[in-house]
């Protein structure tokens, strides 16, 4: 069974990878959307650091085939929903106070595709 909800929209994981100029790639998702982006501010904190210095081992992206997200051959990876939404995915937001989160609907599997 999966939730249904307007704030948990369907999953857009990447499909194809190509490393551009600087810190750039350019991004086909699932959902068959495409842009160039900027990695630069994604790529911060010790196990990107070897990435952001190295242009051979940037240009070693890949997708995996298992999480379906841009990967290094040194472990590093970035969420696919992070760079979609180009930071915080709609339920990575806090409710606003007094607004607790409510479950609108469940849809038992097998049931008809939204």
């Amino acid at each position: 069974m999966f939730v249904q909800n307007d704030r948990y929209p369907d999953l857009v994981c990447v499909r194809a990878v190509k490393p551009l100029d600087g810190l750039r790639v350019h991004v086909v998702f699932t959902d068959g959307s495409e842009r160039d982006m900027d990695l630069d501010p994604y790529l911060r904190g010790p196990i990107f650091e070897p990435i952001r210095r190295n242009r051979k081992l940037f240009a070693s992206v890949y997708v995996d085939p298992d999480s379906e997200t841009l990967t290094w051959p040194n472990g590093a990876d970035i969420d696919p929903d992070v760079l979609y939404y180009d930071g915080n995915p709609p339920w990575a937001v806090e409710d606003p106070p007094g607004e607790p989160f409510v479950m609108q609907t469940a849809v038992a599997a097998g049931s008809a595709a939204r």
